[in-house]
């Protein structure tokens, strides 16, 4: 009887822990922000917690927003496909030497200008305006194809990332410690 009643509890719990192993999932928690369109196309972008990346979901595809080592500045600028890890496209240049650009996967590139108003600034692109910021608040801007699109939500995400901050109960570690010594 002993053995038996061991024998039905190891069964048990065996299967209690095969089956709580086989439904982990990780997700981390992210903010939403949704960009809709004038015919009902709908964007959605999430936001990583600490600001360090974005996900955009946009027709279909999916795209990778984020700074390069951290670093805000537009020469670290990247968009990436996450599935092939494919770079779409990369920020190139600087603002204060007017050579700012994005620099797309097919060799397009897309030199944008920064001019700064009173309580905002304006992003100038190829075709005209890429984004804009009026009163501290992001305005409207309709994107004429896919790449001013992606270029826009970079802005998007930047302005977002340098408007917020990190929550309490998030503790971002920056390792940039490279020992050198007898030691290694």
């Amino acid at each position: 009887m002993k053995n038996n009643l061991l024998i039905v509890t190891l069964f048990f719990i065996g299967f209690s822990m095969a089956s709580a192993q086989s439904s982990a999932e990780w997700k981390a928690p992210m903010y939403q922000v949704s960009f809709a369109s004038d015919s009902g196309e709908e964007a959605k972008m999430e936001i990583d917690k600490g600001y360090r990346y974005a996900d955009l979901d946009f027709d279909g595809r999916k795209f990778q927003l984020f700074f390069n080592h951290d670093i805000n500045k537009i020469k670290k600028a990247r968009i990436v496909e996450p599935t092939s890890r494919l770079q779409i496209a990369r920020g190139k240049g600087s603002y204060f030497w007017g050579n700012a650009r994005f620099e797309f996967i097919d060799g397009e590139v897309y030199n944008v200008k920064k001019k700064h108003k009173a309580n905002g600034y304006e992003i100038f692109g190829p075709f005209g305006t890429l984004f804009k910021v009026e009163n501290h608040a992001i305005s409207p801007v309709k994107p004429l194809n896919e790449k001013d699109f992606l270029t826009q939500a970079f802005y998007v995400f930047e302005r977002i990332k340098i408007t917020q901050s990190s929550p309490s109960d998030l503790m971002i570690i920056y390792s940039g410690y490279s020992p050198i010594g007898p030691n290694e």
